[in-house]
């Protein structure tokens, strides 16, 4: 079974704004937070046994029932977090790591002054990778109304003197438009919508060399729908192996859509389809500036997003070589 340590690294991030231990006790259940963190983050992306998976379960319910038995929001928070991230972001379990946000959501609700936000957040995510886009509308609706939601006014600056101006933030926005995990769960509402097994958005294009290209058109192939930053230091790292996978693949019925997302610049000279900004397609998948690819079946729905390198040369083969 496969590991991510890229969402690892945000669980440091949202335990990081979590407070500080106070007490000597505290200090040694962080101590314990951070062991596990820390072997997780070890484990790259490496193959482990039901064993072994076993084994970070029981110290990662440690952590949960250490937290729950001192009544310490804030540790139930961040374990919670650990454990959706191992359940959801490592083994694809949304089930488990769901059931286990929504248990956290309510032991938190009865402890004063812990912020369960992030545990919306997260849930928020990991429905979206399941392809449950009601489901993220819900959490939403649930956060909106829960005593966690705090909406941040519009920011303003200026108006100080006579003449000078009153600058506003995002002046046509909405009303949540400052709030950051319900920036962030509608973020993750969109890409619901292009989940795995999710058909993709169909969307028509002209592409750097003037041609006409229409997504349902490949229907029938493989097809790799790559949206990419050039300098992106992990695409350029990927390129080669992806060029390889190109000329290996492309004649057996493999095709890649390259879509430029850096505005105005000159895309490099790539061997597939490129196209220099696509705004209503990533406006629909939610990406906003961020790097991401999906792989699409002979049906045109969504296989996996993200793969790179060997995962995604593999997992090519295979749809290659299933009959069409």
């Amino acid at each position: 079974m496969k590991a991510s340590a890229i969402f690892l690294a945000a669980a440091a991030l949202l335990a990081a704004a979590l407070p500080a231990a106070a007490t000597a006790q505290d200090t040694v259940a962080d101590a314990r937070y951070n062991a596990v963190l820390s072997r997780l983050q070890s484990m790259g992306c490496g193959y482990y046994t039901d064993a072994e998976w076993a084994e970070i379960d029981r110290d990662v319910a440690a952590l949960a029932s250490d937290a729950a038995s001192r009544n310490d929001g804030p540790a139930i928070v961040r374990a919670a977090l650990v454990k959706a991230m191992v359940a959801n972001d490592m083994r694809n379990l949304h089930d488990a790591a769901a059931a286990g946000l929504r248990d956290a959501i309510r032991q938190v609700d009865a402890i004063p002054g812990t912020d369960a936000s992030p545990l919306y957040v997260k849930l928020a995510e990991v429905l979206s990778d399941a392809g449950d886009a009601a489901g993220v509308a819900g959490v939403i609706r649930d956060y909106k109304a829960s005593r966690h939601y705090n909406p941040r006014p519009l920011a303003w600056s200026g108006a100080a003197t006579p003449g000078d101006p009153l600058l506003i933030a995002r002046p046509k926005a909405d009303a949540d438009s400052d709030s950051v995990p319900v920036t962030v769960m509608e973020k993750a509402l969109l890409r619901a919508r292009s989940a795995p097994g999710i058909l993709f958005p169909d969307a028509s294009f002209t592409d750097v060399q003037g041609r006409p290209v229409t997504l349902s058109a490949l229907r029938g192939k493989i097809v790799l729908v790559d949206f990419f930053l050039p300098g992106w230091k992990v695409w350029e790292q990927n390129r080669p192996a992806l060029e390889a996978l190109w000329n290996a693949r492309h004649g057996d019925g493999f095709e890649i859509v390259g879509i430029c997302l850096a505005p105005g610049a000159v895309p490099p000279a790539l061997p597939w389809t490129v196209v220099a900004g696509a705004p209503d397609l990533t406006r629909k998948l939610g990406i906003f500036g961020e790097t991401s690819s999906y792989l699409l079946d002979r049906n045109g729905a969504v296989v996996a997003r993200d793969l790179r390198g060997s995962d995604l040369a593999f997992t090519v083969d295979r749809l290659l070589a299933a009959q069409p």
